[in-house]
């Protein structure tokens, strides 16, 4: 077959020959302001990479124990631990800086804003007799001591015989503990019912939860003998620390069963006072 002749090619139009074979537009050419683009991109990446690594900086060198702990897991909710126990590792959570107290001041406001470090602990922890003890061994200072068992003797007079079921907690129980309720009630719960580790007047080994055979915690409430606890302890140099209806205050559910030594001065001006416990220390 003869060849067929083809038809010249149409000139191109001015749009046309912008394009490539694709119909993509050609690139323009780069200009002496590329150098300088690129350069300010470059520093101001450098900047950004700065300041991340000033930040975490600060935030390296901040001190680990001013930072309250976040829940974990524990074992128990009423392990009572002898002194001397390791504290477990535990994560921060930015709840705000608390105030650490001078350790071995059994009078320190201790509460949500007021801590002990964690490794305070006091020096003259002692076993309580076996005869009022409702957990394992429990531990107060040897005040504290003396004066919970003259308090059980005068119960007993009137046919009410107390226990403790838990006293002294180091920082690391109390860590334990505070992660149960956590994990058992949701935090909300332990908020209200437990102190974060560093904020229980329990470190201060000078505080204890009692009860009877079969009324522990809130099995104790509404009983004759938290009843009589109430009206009493103070005569013995205790003071209920968190009291009915006065949680807004203290930031702590009402616990009848948990009382804390002061001596029989500062107790009897508490008594006196109508001020919770945690009113009258602050104002010292």
């Amino acid at each position: 077959m003869a060849d067929v002749a083809r038809k010249p090619p149409r000139p191109r139009t001015r749009a046309q020959k912008g394009r490539g074979v694709t119909g993509a537009r050609k690139k323009p050419e780069r200009g002496s302001w590329y150098p300088a683009f690129v350069g300010s991109l470059l520093a101001a990446g450098a900047s950004v990479v700065v300041l991340i690594m000033v930040l975490v900086s600060r935030f390296a060198d901040a001190d680990p124990a001013s930072v309250a702990v976040t829940p974990t897991e524990t074992a128990t909710a009423t392990a009572t631990l002898a002194p001397g126990e390791p504290t477990p590792a535990a994560t921060a959570a930015p709840t705000g800086f608390a105030e650490i107290l001078p350790c071995g001041d059994i009078l320190v406001p201790i509460d949500k804003d007021h801590r002990l470090a964690s490794d305070c602990e006091p020096g003259d922890l002692q076993a309580l007799p076996p005869s009022i003890s409702a957990e394992g061994s429990q531990y107060l200072r040897q005040a504290a001591a003396a004066a919970i068992k003259k308090l059980f003797d005068a119960a007993a007079v009137e046919g009410f015989h107390l226990y403790v079921n838990s006293s002294y907690r180091s920082y690391a129980t109390q860590q334990e503990l505070f992660d149960y309720w956590v994990r058992v009630n949701g935090q909300a719960y332990a908020e209200r019912t437990s102190a974060r580790a560093g904020h229980s007047e329990h470190q201060l080994g000078t505080t204890a939860d009692v009860g009877f055979p079969g009324h522990f915690l809130e099995g104790f409430t509404g009983t004759s003998e938290a009843e009589w606890l109430a009206a009493n302890a103070w005569k013995s140099g205790f003071v209920l620390s968190y009291p009915e209806g006065k949680e807004a205050v203290t930031g702590y559910a009402y616990e009848p069963w948990h009382i804390r030594y002061v001596g029989v001065e500062v107790a009897g001006k508490v008594h006196n006072s109508g001020l919770t416990l945690h009113e009258f220390l602050l104002q010292r």
